[in-house]
């Protein structure tokens, strides 16, 4: 198959803010580069239902694009790394990715 029909997935990973640096450093240590974070906030209704009251939210939203033959792997590997199982731990989501071609990058020695 050619680079340009390579079947990719996306995987959104949406986590409490602070942690996204700590999942793109895991995933680069399992080869995966093509990854990055971004920070979002948001408001919404408050869970105690007080009148008027918002609830503001910040968060880290990790973007992996991966080849469709490892994507399951890598989201339960995400699962696991960012502790998506704990409390507001955050969310994942894995869809087709209309386009996309994940980064080879050569092999280079350490600067140290």
């Amino acid at each position: 198959m050619t680079d340009t029909k390579r079947r990719t997935r996306v995987i959104t990973c949406i986590l409490q803010a602070g942690s996204g640096i700590h999942v793109l450093q895991r995933l680069r240590g399992i080869g995966i580069d093509s990854a990055f974070v971004h920070h979002a906030r948001g408001v919404g209704a408050s869970g105690k239902r007080r009148r008027g009251a918002s609830h503001y939210a910040e968060r880290e939203v990790v973007t992996v694009l991966v080849e469709a033959r490892r994507a399951e792997e890598i989201f339960e590997f995400l699962y696991s790394a960012a502790d998506i199982g704990k409390p507001h731990g955050g969310m994942l989501f894995l869809e087709k990715a209309g386009h996309g071609i994940p980064p080879v990058l050569p092999n280079l020695p350490d600067e140290s």
